[in-house]
Parts: C-alpha cells; structure tokens; sequence
C-alpha cells in the first residue's frame, strides 16, 4: 500500500463549492436518450454517469472507472467525435454541479435525479496547480483539494452545448 499526498485547496473554492447547493429539478435537462444532462445555469452538457458506468432505465450501472489523470484526459479524447468534443471540467465547472444538501453517508453530493448512482469519490478535473499536480472535487461533501497526477480518481466528462 503506498501514500498519497493530497492538499487541500484554499477557502476561495470550498465557497465556490457550497454556491451550488440547492438547485431544482428543472435546472437539468435529460437529453432524449438519457445518457446527458444540460445545465440551463452554464449552457454545459454533462455525461450523466462517471465513465466507466452506463444509463440504464432511471440509473447508472456498472463501476465507475478510476483513472491517473492523463489517463482520464485520453479516455476524454477517446469519448469525442467530430462535432461533439467531450472533456474534463475545469474546478469551476465540476464545482457547480456539487449539491452538498445530497451528501449523506453513502449518497454523493450531486443531484441524484440529473446524476444518478455517482460514487462518492473524488473526480478529477483538466485544472493544475502546479508541476504535477491537478484539482479534484470529491463528492462525499462537495470539497476540493489537489492530488498528484498519478493518483486515480473518477471521471465526468462535460462538453459546450452545440
């Protein structure tokens, strides 16, 4: 078993993090076949599931995939076509669709309705911090810290809408 060191990011962003909480029903969009949400807040369109998981019926099944996050910036590449260019969020972007109201002991913090059955794990986002270094934002609670790029996290991919 090895240690990972990660470091909790400033203030600034676990603010940032608790201005998504509370949002309704309406503020998700399904797409028609389910397998995407768009947020009328940001104009982003989501993958419902952590990659590595499949919209079934109501919910997301299967495991979730637990990437280095170069790896997740490949499987990001690998998910895109021409004209639908999918990719990891920045902090900001993955900060707002964080619902700390959800969190609970064993529910992520996210909308389980837009998002449902995420693991309550940490996600990796495409912002740096430094040499090595590339933000999360875990969904046990809505926070947000920093971890080494070979460290494995969760994924969500996020594009523009079209």
């Amino acid at each position: 078993m090895h240690r990972v060191s990660v470091r909790t990011v400033g203030l600034s962003f676990l603010l940032l993090l608790s201005a998504g909480a509370g949002f309704s029903q309406e503020r998700f969009s399904p797409s028609a076949d389910g397998q995407e949400v768009t947020d009328s807040r940001t104009g982003l369109v989501w993958r419902r599931c952590a990659e590595g998981m499949v919209f079934k019926g109501k919910t997301c099944t299967g495991q979730a995939a637990f990437l280095s996050a170069p790896d997740a910036a490949v499987r990001a590449k690998a998910a895109s076509a021409p004209g639908v260019e999918w990719r990891l969020p920045i902090l900001k972007e993955l900060s707002s669709i964080v619902s700390a109201r959800e969190a609970d002991v064993d529910k992520a913090a996210i909308d389980p309705n837009a998002f449902p059955a995420t693991p309550v794990a940490r996600f990796w986002t495409s912002s740096s911090t430094g040499p090595g270094y590339f933000t999360f934002v875990g969904f046990s609670d809505g926070s947000a810290g920093e971890a080494p790029r070979a460290t494995t996290a969760a994924v969500r991919l996020v594009r523009s809408a079209k």
